[in-house]
């Protein structure tokens, strides 16, 4: 779930998001940096790194295979699989292997396990430009750091000359979204990423550029943006958004500006990741034979945060290798489990697909990715229950085995599942609103019903090196596994269908 305090920080400036309780905040161990180790950009591994181990499928809900897959999923050999690394295919690969022994089908649109998606991040060898041209005429070229910052949402290797502009009120952006045009906001900057928001061009999507002009904003010294985050090339539909001060702001604000260019002085670097996608197929039932072409998903994410670096005066730790054996290898290993116990049984009414994303610790980036380019028609998924953090007891819910549900009141999916005696909390801690802080709110993004399932009792190990396979109570992993299992086995049934509260989902 993602983070309100970010707690480690990425060495080459990439957005770290990831799970993180507030009630370990305070006492929680100085952040580190991490070290990214990125994979080329068109190589898989060579080999795997970690052995497969047991393929043998069994029914049975086990502390022992639970265990195994997260001593594999958080071996040091994997460095902490983060996003766009080598070892995060080595993972995604020993994912696949176990959903096929199992008797699962590739899932992705290529007839592979693995839904491919292409990365970028931009590092920037000068100040970028912006390139004002005037209507009486007047030029100028702003600096970055100077009288201009942005921030990315796409590609952005450049732009032609965009046309101006501009927004003084709502009812003045355009119907629709072009390219070729830099709007230009004659108001608050909140009001206009409001507005954006609400005629669906978020961040700029659409436009050439996004621009808020500030009348007498200080000028600072120009400089070289730090590089960029590793973002899905897919997902590059917006241009930047950024502020102009000083003099040329005061004459962006007054409507002045013809055309705008900009231009990045950057250089572009590419990557690959993957989401691990497999089904079994649904065997629907006598009376219902189309609930097989209905689909239940289980997802986590596989991804963690990778090495820490020490910062200069800090004392070098024993350990820099951040495994994530609760985030989330734990969601992972539940999912293989229940899987397993699925498809070692009596076909299931409706059709069970297991997604393993990347990128959730970077901005739920392979969930996005997925609601963005769904591998099935996201109308036959009734729901997409995702599994985070499930290695440890919540000491909140009062014993060993027990799991909350996050965003329990937002839906039917908590009260119908303890109607039928599956015993799931509900979230112990909703202030903290872990409901948008997971890869669910991805798949509730596109209107699937879509939570998670966690015991994440806000442990000091959060990412951190010692959160290692050996600190987890397995134990309590079998018994809330064996939960899951029940509360997944309601939903493949076909009995029922769950569905959104009136209002929501709130997002």
């Amino acid at each position: 779930m993602t983070s309100k305090i970010i707690r480690a920080c990425f060495v080459s400036s990439w957005a770290v998001m990831g799970m993180a309780a507030a009630a370990a905040q305070d006492s929680a161990p100085e952040a580190i940096e991490v070290e990214i180790r990125a994979a080329p950009a068109d190589e898989w591994p060579t080999s795997p790194a970690i052995p497969p181990g047991d393929d043998t499928v069994d029914a049975a809900i086990a502390g022992a295979e639970l265990r195994g897959h997260v001593k594999a999923l958080s071996d040091d050999s994997l460095q902490g699989r983060p996003m766009g690394s080598d070892e995060s295919l080595v993972a995604a690969r020993y994912v696949a292997q176990k959903l096929e022994a199992m008797g699962f089908q590739p899932g992705a649109s290529d007839g592979t396990f693995f839904q491919r998606i292409d990365l970028f991040k931009l590092n920037y060898t000068a100040p970028s430009e912006l390139q004002v041209v005037a209507k009486n005429g007047d030029r100028a070229i702003l600096y970055y750091g100077g009288e201009f910052t942005f921030d990315s949402f796409s590609a952005a290797m450049g732009t032609e000359d965009l046309r101006c502009v501009y927004v003084e009120d709502e009812e003045d952006l355009p119907a629709a979204a072009d390219p070729g045009v830099a709007l230009i906001f004659q108001t608050s900057s909140g009001k206009a990423r409001r507005w954006l928001r609400d005629a669906g061009f978020a961040n700029g999507a659409g436009f050439g550029m996004v621009l808020y002009p500030r009348e007498d904003g200080k000028v600072g010294e120009k400089s070289v943006k730090a590089p960029g985050r590793l973002s899905p090339v897919a997902s590059a539909k917006g241009g930047i958004a950024g502020r102009i001060d000083g003099p040329w702001g005061n004459r962006a604000y007054a409507g002045e500006l013809e055309t705008v260019r900009f231009v990045p002085n950057a250089e572009i670097e590419r990557r690959f990741d993957v989401n691990v996608v497999g089904f079994l197929p649904g065997a629907g039932t006598e009376e219902n034979p189309d609930l097989k072409n209905e689909v239940v998903m289980l997802t986590a994410h596989r991804d963690h945060i990778g090495l820490a670096r020490v910062r200069p005066g800090q004392e070098v730790p024993d350990d820099i290798i951040m495994n994530g054996a609760d985030d989330d290898a734990s969601g992972c290993s539940v999912v293989l489990e229940v899987a397993e116990a699925l498809a070692s049984g009596e076909r299931p009414a409706r059709t069970v697909m297991v997604v393993i994303v990347t990128g959730e610790e970077v901005g739920m980036v392979g969930s996005g990715y997925w609601a963005d380019s769904p591998t099935v028609d996201p109308a036959s998924v009734i729901c997409a229950l995702n599994f985070e953090m499930l290695g440890r007891p919540d000491p909140m819910t009062e014993g060993s085995g027990n799991i909350w549900l996050t965003g329990d009141e937002r839906s039917s999916l908590g009260p119908v599942l303890r109607e039928h005696g599956v015993q799931v909390t509900p979230d112990v801690r909703p202030e903290q609103n872990f409901f948008k802080r997971s890869d669910n709110v991805s798949f509730a993004r596109i209107g699937i019903v879509s939570q998670t399932l966690s015991s994440f009792g806000g442990h000091r190990d959060y990412h951190q090196a010692s959160d290692e396979w050996d600190t987890l109570d397995y134990e309590h992993m079998e018994k809330a596994a064996a939960i899951a299992l029940a509360a997944v086995r309601d939903l493949v049934s076909g009995a029922w269908t769950p569905s959104w509260n009136e209002g929501e989902p709130k997002l």
